[in-house]
């Protein structure tokens, strides 16, 4: 997200005056100058947008006070949640930057689009999925905070990743190099393989699903979340809820599919997205993607001179157009990444694994997060009691209640002996 040189509360305020019509985007542009040179000029930060309308006639003071209140309405449309801006529209969803009142945190506020809160059915699956997510922990997944219901309104809070998307890379032209894709995809591999031993899959694995947190480390973000389609785009041969560009072959021809092997699709066609430039079957609109796919299902795996044969091995395996043929389980991709030996100096080393700096490692020497499991490990039989006490005693030593009957035995013979010798 690009910084703005105005307060949250002067953006919001100058967006609702321009959707309401009190100024046009002329005159809002006019009142952004105005506001930079008073700041500049006197160095005095009291002046909002606001004022600075006035000032120039382009509001009076009821239309700014009317226009405060629907600012303030708007900005709290969920009940406990204060919207600060506009982070970007999806296909079933906006999401905000919004503070979430009682805990004093910044989260990621979506808000249902009106025309899907209207079908039951989808609204009854997002709540539930979304409450399932939730109780995910995890480093690599990006954790939800609370769904429901507010003035009309379905919404999903979730954790606030401030260092955006791996979007942005393909937006700018960037790609990842080998030694920070492999420490992106294995913290991405983390994170799936936590939600598979839940039975999870995503379905929907793609660059704007994968967040970067404030230690630039990833977050799996929209994990279980149900895909909306309209009956129009369903119709269509050949649609994928994912998207052509990372979709699965078996995707193709049913769309709904979503398992772990179609996670491992997705995931190494956004990778060689992100490290080779381009999407594995070229750019362009869907139906031209879907008929590049038709006429050769194995994407080109040459003229990448800046990667190891291994790592284009490794995505080209889970390319695979035979889901057989991809990496099978969920452990197996995770030890085909922790097989990567890292040599001193590549970038991959001076990055880090959930925060924690690492040094000259081996992928295979990191720690490994446990399993998720309902069910308590069992002690091993050692034939020893299971149970502890305070106070240890050795297993030889007799315990007091029989020292005692050992005594109250011995006063007895003693007594029967004295009387036999009298």
């Amino acid at each position: 997200m690009v910084s703005s040189p105005f307060s949250h509360a002067d953006d919001r305020l100058g967006s609702v005056a321009v959707d309401m019509g009190f100024l046009t985007t002329a005159q809002l542009e006019l009142c952004r100058s105005e506001l930079l040179r008073i700041r500049g000029e006197r160095g005095v930060s009291s002046v909002s947008l606001g004022d600075v309308a006035v000032s120039l006639d382009f509001l009076d003071p009821d239309r700014l006070d009317a226009l405060k209140a629907e600012e303030k309405r708007r900005r709290r449309l969920i009940n406990g949640y204060e919207i600060i801006d506009l982070v970007g529209s999806g296909s079933i969803a906006t999401v905000y930057r919004a503070l979430q009142v009682a805990m004093n945190r910044v989260v990621a506020l979506r808000i249902l689009h009106p025309r899907l809160a209207t079908d039951p059915e989808f609204v009854k699956t997002y709540i539930e999925e979304s409450r399932a997510v939730s109780r995910f922990h995890h480093p690599n997944i990006v954790q939800g905070f609370d769904v429901g219901q507010s003035n009309g309104f379905y919404y999903f809070a979730s954790e606030y990743m401030s260092g955006g998307s791996l979007s942005s890379l393909i937006n700018t032209g960037e790609r990842l190099q080998e030694g920070k894709a492999l420490l992106y995809l294995r913290q991405t591999a983390m994170a799936l393989r936590h939600a598979w031993a839940a039975a999870v899959f995503h379905g929907d694995l793609n660059p704007g699903n994968l967040m970067l947190d404030g230690q630039g480390d990833i977050k799996l973000a929209n994990l279980g979340i149900p895909r909306a389609a309209t009956p129009a785009a369903e119709s269509k041969h050949g649609f994928v809820r994912c998207g052509p560009e990372y979709a699965a072959p078996e995707q193709l021809e049913h769309p709904e599919l979503i398992n772990a092997g179609t996670d491992i699709y997705n995931l190494g066609a956004t990778f060689y997205h992100l490290s080779f430039g381009n999407p594995p079957f070229g750019e362009g609109r869907p139906e031209e993607i879907l008929e590049s796919r038709r006429r050769d299902p194995v994407p080109e795996f040459s003229n990448f001179p800046n990667f190891s044969q291994k790592y284009i091995n490794l995505i080209q395996s889970m390319l695979m157009p035979e889901p057989d043929k991809r990496p099978t389980d969920p452990d197996d991709l995770v030890e085909r990444l922790e097989g990567f030996q890292v040599a001193d100096g590549d970038n991959y080393l001076s990055l880090s694994i959930h925060g924690n700096p690492k040094k000259s490692v081996r992928l295979s020497h990191l720690a490994q997060p446990r399993r998720p499991s309902l069910v308590l490990p069992r002690p091993a039989d050692t034939g020893m009691p299971r149970h502890f006490s305070l106070s240890r005693r050795p297993k030889y030593f007799p315990s007091l209640s029989f020292r005692l009957f050992f005594l109250i035995l011995l006063a007895f013979l003693s007594v029967m002996v004295l009387l036999f010798l009298v």
